[in-house]
Order: C-alpha cells, then sequence, then structure tokens
C-alpha cells in the first residue's frame, strides 16, 4: 500500500493535482478548478466526464461535481461532496456531533407522504439514552412537524429537539402518536461499532454473534473488536452470525482486519487476496509494473479465530465495505447470507480535503469521488442488483424491537436453525408491514467504501 501511495503521488506531481492560476476573482473558481484535477485523474468514469471548456467554473462546488458525474441510467449515485470537512472526517471516524442513535428512516401511508424514524441502535452515554430513547422506538415528528420526503433530512439533523413517538398496531393497521415526547441536544459522541456480542450454545457447540454497525476510519474502535475475536477464540467458537443490517460501510482497512479476525488462519497467514481493484485506465497504465499494487490482501491479526462458517446478516441496509467482507470470504470458507438483497455496490473512494497542501484550495471543502470498482478472489463484481442471501427472511423494520442478539429476532433465529440443522422455525416466519424503506445515517459513511491508505499526502 505505500508504494501505491507514492505512485499516486507521483500522478499528482506529473499532472498537477490542483493548478493555482486564477482566471478571475471568483471565490467559486478555484475550488472547481481543484475539484476538476482531482476527478480529472482518480474518478473511475474520467472519460465520460465534460471537457473543460464546457463548463462554468464559478458555480457553486456542489453543482459544480454534481455535474461531473456520470449518471446515465443512475451509474454513479455515490460520489459525495460536503462543504463542511472537519465534521465528515469526524463522522468517518466515529465520532460526529450527533444525538446518539442510528436512524432507519421509513416511508408510510398511502403514496409516501410521510417518514417515520425507527431506532436502530442507540450509542451509551450519548443524549439519545440519557432522554430515554430505545431500539425499536418509532419518531414520527420532531419539534411538532411530522417528517415528511422534503423534510426530514433537515429535522433529524436539528441540533436541538422534541422527539415524539409513535406506535404500530399490526392488527388495525394505523400508525399513531403515543403521547411520548423526548428532548435533547447533539453532542460530540463516541459511537463504537462493536454494538454487541454474546455466545450462543447450540447443543454443546458454542456459536457467537456480532454486531458491527459501520467501518469506521483510524484505529480508535479496533481494541473493541479485537476482544471479541479474543472472547470467540476462547470459547472455541467455529461458527459465526456476523450482523451487517444496519452496516452501510466505511474504512476498507477496518473491513480487512474483520475479515483477517475471521478467516481461516491458513489464509490469513499466508496474506491471501480479499479483493482486487480496478481503476480508470489512466491510473492503471501508472501501475502497469506494479500489479501487485491493485491488490488487498488479508493483513496480519493476532487476534483471528479461524471461524469455519460464517453466517452474515444482510438487508438493503448492507453496503460496500458490508459486501465487501462477505463476498472476500466466500472463495476461502463456508458463507451463508441471511436476510434479504443486499445494497449492491461494489466501487469505493478517496477523500480529499484541505488537510492535504496540494489540495488546499478545496478550503472547506471535502470530495470523496468513487475511484474504484472492486472484485473478489475468483472476480465476482458488478453485483447492481445487491448479493442473494442464501436463507431469505424478510425486514420489516419492526424486528427492531427485538434486542441486539436476542435468539428471537427472526434473522438470528433463521441462521441458528441452519446451525443447527433444522427447518426454518415460526420465530423466521415473514412478517410484512405497510412501510417502504428508504435509507440509513444520512452521510458519506453510509454505503460507501472509504480507500483510506489510498490518500494523497503530500
Amino acid at each position: 500500500m505505500k508504494r501505491l501511495l507514492i505512485s499516486l503521488c507521483a500522478i499528482s506531481m506529473l499532472f498537477g493535482a490542483c493548478k493555482k492560476e486564477k482566471e478571475d476573482d471568483s471565490k467559486n473558481e478555484p475550488i472547481n478548478q481543484c475539484i476538476y484535477d482531482i476527478m480529472d485523474i482518480y474518478y473511475l468514469w474520467n472519460r465520460n466526464m465534460p471537457a473543460r471548456r464546457k463548463l462554468d467554473f464559478k458555480q457553486s462546488p456542489d453543482k459544480f461535481f454534481e455535474n461531473l458525474l456520470y449518471k446515465p441510467n443512475e451509474v454513479d449515485i455515490w460520489s459525495y461532496i460536503s462543504n463542511d470537512s472537519e465534521a465528515l472526517e469526524d463522522d468517518l471516524e466515529g465520532t460526529p456531533y450527533s444525538m446518539g442513535y442510528s436512524p432507519q428512516f421509513q416511508l408510510y401511508d398511502e403514496g409516501g407522504k410521510y417518514v417515520l424514524i425507527i431506532v436502530q441502535h442507540v450509542y451509551p452515554n450519548t443524549p439519545a439514552e440519557r432522554a430515554g430513547l430505545k431500539r425499536g422506538d418509532i419518531i414520527l415528528d420532531i419539534n411538532g412537524t411530522p417528517l415528511t420526503p422534503d423534510n426530514y433530512i433537515e429535522l433529524y439533523t436539528l441540533q436541538n429537539s422534541t422527539y415524539s413517538l409513535g406506535v404500530y398496531d399490526p392488527v388495525s393497521n394505523t400508525l399513531d402518536l403515543n403521547g411520548v415526547e423526548l428532548t435533547m441536544s447533539a453532542e460530540r459522541i463516541e459511537a463504537d461499532p462493536s454494538a454487541f456480542d454474546t455466545i450462543y450454545y447450540v447443543g454443546n457447540k458454542p456459536v457467537g454473534y456480532y454486531a458491527y454497525l459501520a467501518f469506521t476510519t483510524g484505529d480508535k474502535y479496533i481494541p473493541s473488536m479485537d476482544a471479541v475475536f479474543d472472547r470467540f477464540k476462547a470459547a472455541g467458537v467455529k461458527d459465526m452470525i456476523l450482523d451487517l443490517r444496519y452496516n452501510g460501510g466505511g474504512s476498507i482497512d477496518a473491513a480487512g482486519h474483520l475479515a483477517s479476525a475471521i478467516a481461516p488462519a491458513n489464509v490469513v497467514n499466508n496474506h491471501e487476496v480479499l479483493v482486487s481493484f480496478i481503476y480508470n485506465d489512466l491510473l492503471t497504465n501508472a501501475f502497469r509494473g506494479y500489479e501487485d499494487e491493485n491488490l488487498y490482501r488479508f493483513p496480519d491479526n493476532s487476534h483471528n479465530a479461524d471461524i469455519e462458517n460464517l453466517y452474515v446478516l444482510g438487508t438493503s441496509g448492507t453496503a460496500s465495505a458490508s459486501e465487501l467482507v462477505t463476498v472476500g470470504l466466500k472463495p476461502y470458507m463456508n458463507v451463508t447470507l441471511v436476510g434479504e438483497y443486499t445494497y449492491g455496490k461494489y466501487t469505493g473512494m478517496i477523500v480529499f480535503d484541505s488537510e492535504d497542501k496540494e489540495y488546499a484550495d478545496l478550503e472547506n471543502w471535502a470530495i470523496a469521488p468513487i475511484v474504484m470498482k472492486y472484485a473478489n478472489a475468483v472476480g465476482y463484481t458488478d453485483f447492481v442488483d445487491g448479493l442473494v442471501p442464501d436463507i431469505y427472511v424478510e425486514d420489516d423494520g419492526l424486528y427492531l424491537g427485538y434486542p441486539l442478539g436476542c435468539p428471537d429476532d427472526p434473522m438470528i433465529a433463521a441462521a441458528l436453525d441452519r446451525i443447527n440443522g433444522l427447518p426454518l422455525t415460526a420465530k423466521a416466519a415473514h412478517r410484512k408491514l405497510p412501510f417502504k424503506y428508504l435509507g440509513g445515517t444520512p452521510s458519506l459513511a453510509g454505503n460507501n467504501l472509504i480507500i483510506n491508505g489510498l490518500k494523497v499526502n503530500k
């Protein structure tokens, strides 16, 4: 990875990563020149970008960036721009300014007129926990205003809010306010993605369960993950349930660390290929003679538990780095996907911001363009419609009423039934609700794979 970093730096110098020439005094022009130069080198679909002469460099940076994206048939719906690079970095590192809960947004009412929030997880020692919010709660109004497709992001991101909770009655198929109101204010939180782990016993066989919510950048929360696998290893766990239902992706390094904690020991020790990267023609040509730099291998991991059978819980909220772990492990061990079709994102991005002096012209803006797609060791990629579940159990949103790790949770029950060699029980039966999944946390950390090791630093 170090040589690849050097190679990318060389490309940056060769092509001039951010030109300093300013044709006029427009405050947006140097920002947009920098954006274009980055995209021209790194963007996976750089050949499909408009020519410079056809662009208005005085536009607002967000509109300018959008005009560069390759969107026939919505090919690139992931490349991202933010006007607050510091907040974005906090989010990716798992230290956001937040109420401290993980949301799941759902459309409801005829025609999808309204939006509700189902609480996926409440982080400890946060405003949400102190206010009494809990997993499975339904939020209908914020500050007395019903959530709609037009306002739910704005209301969700308010720093001071009163939440009005609701209750769903499956018998009458009605959704109403229940009179509970919770008031809280955002603060800097510690969002450790290692949400819950436990060990079940199926007969005398130990089965590990691990709910992991996000692949955060940096090493801050890696010790929490390591402790989980130390417990699994000590208990002799060989069958494991990995709950990625609410994990929309994140850092490839965190994904690699998780994969190397799970994989058979010989796979890790031999540094087999987890995934390979496919870049644009410019970068591909630059890497000729350094083909191994296009490979991401299982890293060393002294906490490897040498798992034999992995059961991944997935839904449409399972994306990117979560899918990478699933497909990356599949050539080397028994991997069973339980749940629904996953999101379907086989691409990765680099975050560029003014912290790198080469990109000082970005000022407070950050961009995260798609720079590659990945394939596993046998070449599997382009899973546009998501990964196909081996055991189909439909998620209805109200599964969130079960505590994480509860064996009565239909998806966990289905995995345990398969481990026990039993047919699916009634616990795994389908229950359909009149809601439509809209998405999870609205941030770069959701549904994206961040290639931290490729970020250009000069």
